[in-house]
């Protein structure tokens, strides 16, 4: 019996260890391409990124729109400028234009739509982009457009949230 219960502890830590390491993370960052706001994975992420399957793109604290006909609203309602869900099909490659129409489909669960079409972005707002990328790689940034009409990537407003505590 208690030689059982030593094979049983590596074997539960070893699939823990295993299964913890199946998902990864990489950072986004917001560039201009020709003119247009546009979503990157840093090059100096250490996860080779290449689509996409999910954004986001959420304003800091006060900075709200208006929804637009079929949008969802409770997304709207917390401060979501973007937001599209697709398929894990990796049809949608990097770099992601702000509001770019997607190739993949959607997801088969059409229970849920769960969409905002992309709004105007404001000047001086913190807005924090997250991407996924298959069913385990996750992205995220933030960004804020200059008064000059530069972009500029700053620390996501959650982590400067934390900083203040």
């Amino acid at each position: 019996m208690r030689f059982s219960r030593l094979v049983f502890v590596p074997l539960t830590l070893t699939l823990t260890l295993t299964l913890g390491a199946c998902s990864y993370a990489y950072d986004v960052q917001a560039v201009v391409i020709n003119g247009r706001l546009a979503f990157v994975v840093d090059p100096h992420s250490q996860s080779n990124v290449s689509c996409f399957n999910e954004i986001d793109v959420v304003a800091d604290r006060a900075a709200r729109t208006n929804a637009s006909v079929g949008d969802d609203l409770s997304r709207v309602s917390y401060g979501t400028y973007w937001h599209q869900r697709l398929a894990y099909d990796c049809v949608d490659k990097f770099p992601i234009l702000y509001g770019q129409s997607f190739k993949g489909k959607g997801p088969s669960d059409d229970s849920v739509t769960d969409v905002v079409t992309a709004k105007p972005l404001r000047m001086g707002v913190v807005y924090e982009i997250s991407t996924v990328s298959g069913a385990t790689g996750y992205g995220g940034g933030a960004f804020k457009i200059l008064p000059d009409h530069r972009v500029i990537n700053v620390p996501p407003p959650s982590m400067l949230n934390m900083e203040d505590h």
